[in-house]
């Protein structure tokens, strides 16, 4: 008998060889003469074209890199001429600025070749290179990058440009951005204003309704640093400390620590009750840098409520701060059940007290695990 895979082969014997039939035929066209010459033109066309765009992007690479040159060393030789206090034609300088900055990306080069040019130099070189900008109608270019259709990233190169070149007559623009929806162009405004005047543009954190991320905070007091007027901040600090804004609260302490605002100091108590952990720790810090005479017994105080942290952190301040008063305290915290918390109030002990140290080798007697360790080391770091 027959298989049933074989009878239905035979069955369908005349379709498979018409199916064969036709690929033979159809192979039989494409491989011909004509249709090979055919793909042959096809082909060639498309490595010329592949060609062509690599040679095109070559030539247009190549062409940028030396108009960039260009203009690279026109500044140059121009700041050059500046520094050597050389007579320049102005006329005819500008002339020839604004023959090859004729194109957009070429202004925007240039205005990036100025600002790291004034970031490299100081005194009245930054003023030419200043005057330079605007005699270019440069600022034209910064300034259209604020449209608010614009990109985020556009709006933030062109708020960075303003304050770079010192444009104080758009502060106000730029102050309105220090409240913006988007992340870096709000971290922009803010470093403008601070940038173009110092310590009165600390006035968006009335109106700063956005987190102020460590960063920012970070390079806002750098700003800062770099104003040789400081300012009284006394009268600010408090609002700051009541703001809804919890980033606002952490900055008007990290202000009240840096710059040594004393009359705060029970505002800055107040915060060691708030609500979120980032203030209380801020708080916690700004506290110890403002210590006096009766910081200890409050760190003492604050100590039982706070987080495992701040203990430490406490305990870490009350080896400058803490006296003789303190020694109760202390000894109470050796039955901590946390053995670096007895650890640290053992060596804070030890220093404080008189009777520290004889207060440890007993506790050492009694309970030897931790206390032998702990007492032992006391001893050896003496």
């Amino acid at each position: 008998m027959f298989h049933p895979i074989t009878i239905s082969l035979l069955f369908h014997a005349p379709d498979i060889f018409l199916l064969n039939s036709f690929f033979a035929d159809l192979t039989s066209k494409i491989m011909s003469p004509g249709h090979l010459l055919t793909g042959a033109k096809w082909l060639a066309v498309a490595i010329a074209v592949i060609v062509g765009i690599i040679y095109l992007h070559l030539f247009i690479k190549k062409r940028d890199f030396f108009y960039k040159k260009r203009i690279r060393i026109y500044l140059e030789n121009w700041i050059t001429q500046v520094i050597m206090e050389e007579e320049i034609d102005t006329d005819k300088l500008l002339r020839n600025f604004r023959r090859i900055l004729f194109s957009r990306a070429a202004r925007q080069f240039a205005i990036d070749e100025l600002i790291v040019c004034k970031k490299n130099f100081s005194g009245g070189v930054t003023e030419n290179i200043i005057w330079l900008y605007l005699q270019l109608g440069l600022k034209k270019d910064s300034l259209r990058k604020l449209r608010t259709t614009a990109p985020w990233h556009i709006r933030a190169k062109g708020i960075q440009e303003l304050y770079l070149m010192e444009q104080q007559d758009v502060l106000k623009i730029i102050y309105k951005n220090t409240n913006s929806n988007n992340e870096f162009v709000r971290m922009e405004a803010q470093t403008g204003v601070i940038n173009l005047t110092g310590f009165p543009g600390l006035r968006f954190l009335d109106v700063v309704s956005y987190p102020i991320t460590e960063w920012q905070q970070l390079k806002l007091l750098e700003q800062l640093r770099l104003h040789p007027v400081k300012q009284d901040l006394s009268d600010k600090i408090p609002n700051w400390l009541h703001s809804s804004n919890t980033t606002v609260i952490v900055f008007a302490l990290k202000l009240a620590d840096e710059y040594q605002v004393f009359s705060v100091k029970d505002q800055v108590m107040a915060c060691m009750e708030h609500a979120d952990k980032t203030v209380r720790s801020q708080a916690l810090k700004t506290l110890v840098r403002l210590a006096d005479e009766t910081t200890a017994a409050l760190l003492a105080g604050y100590f039982p409520n706070e987080s495992p942290a701040n203990q430490l952190y406490i305990l870490d301040a009350l080896r400058t701060l803490a006296t003789e008063n303190e020694t109760a305290f202390l000894v109470s915290l050796l039955d901590h059940e946390n053995d670096t918390v007895k650890l640290k109030a053992a060596v804070v002990l030890a220093e404080v007290s008189d009777t520290g140290m004889e207060l440890i080798s007993q506790k050492s007697r009694q309970q030897p695990e931790p206390f032998e360790r702990i007492w032992r080391h006391i001893k050896t770091s003496k």
